[in-house]
């Protein structure tokens, strides 16, 4: 009569096999990681290889923009051309007939128009065929800033795209405005920048729009816009302006 093992044996076997697979699996899990690590420090000549440090990215260049004071247009504009307030063609009345006192903002390939900007009350005007088109709001301020012609509607057309700057101690703001020199339809940004400069720069056909830092002469109208910080890509729909963010 055949003699049956005892439970207790087998279950002991049982358990001495998985403890040996485990111990197998260990050290061939142990082979392999020693082995990659000799690979890789053979590859490298024996030494131990540091990864580099990743390279900061250069900040983009922002370009500055002056404006000089002796682009003063030639005469003054006439007055009962531009449409002012009573009170401000009597406050400031010998101030908007001296030419001296505007400043010619018109850009560069601009033909048959000017912009010019009243030093002294910040109005600022395209001057087109003897009329005036007002560029901006208000009355008060830096008036127009940085003017660009470009076909931003992209009709093959020219256009203004410039940064304008209205308001007085505590409320002053910066928008950017679009003026289409053959219909003379105009628009203002809906956004805006509260006590701060706006300056614009074309990059790659488009125009980018940054926060500004504004050094002026207040009694020449010399100033410069030291650009800051790049905001985001500027656009035009429907004769509305966007700013696209970064």
């Amino acid at each position: 009569m055949e003699q049956q093992t005892p439970k207790w044996r087998k279950v002991l076997g049982k358990g001495a096999f998985v403890v040996v697979c485990i111990l197998v699996a260990i050290l061939l899990l142990a082979g392999a990681i020693y082995a990659t690590y000799r690979i890789q420090r053979c590859a490298h000549g024996g030494r131990q290889v540091e990864a580099e440090p990743t390279a900061t990215p250069e900040p983009t260049p922002v370009p500055n923009r002056w404006y000089d004071s002796t682009k003063n247009p030639e005469r003054a504009p006439e007055l009962e051309l531009l449409d002012l307030t009573d009170a401000h063609r009597e406050d400031y009345g010998e101030e908007l007939s001296d030419p001296t006192r505007w400043i010619d903002l018109t850009p560069e390939g601009a033909d048959g128009f000017t912009v010019i900007r009243s030093i002294d009350l910040g109005c600022s005007y395209v001057v087109q065929n003897g009329a005036y088109y007002r560029l901006g709001e208000g009355e008060d301020g830096k008036g127009a800033l940085d003017v660009h012609l470009t076909d931003l509607d992209w009709d093959g057309e020219p256009d203004l795209l410039y940064t304008y700057h209205f308001g007085a101690n505590e409320d002053q703001a910066s928008k950017v405005g679009w003026f289409d020199l053959e219909t003379h339809a105009s628009a203002l940004s809906g956004f805006s920048l509260q006590n701060g400069f706006l300056a614009i720069a074309e990059e790659d056909g488009a125009y980018a729009l940054y926060r500004a830092e504004r050094d002026a002469d207040l009694d020449t109208g010399t100033f410069s816009l030291t650009f800051t910080e790049r905001l985001g890509v500027l656009v035009e729909t429907e004769g509305r302006i966007f700013l696209i963010l970064e």
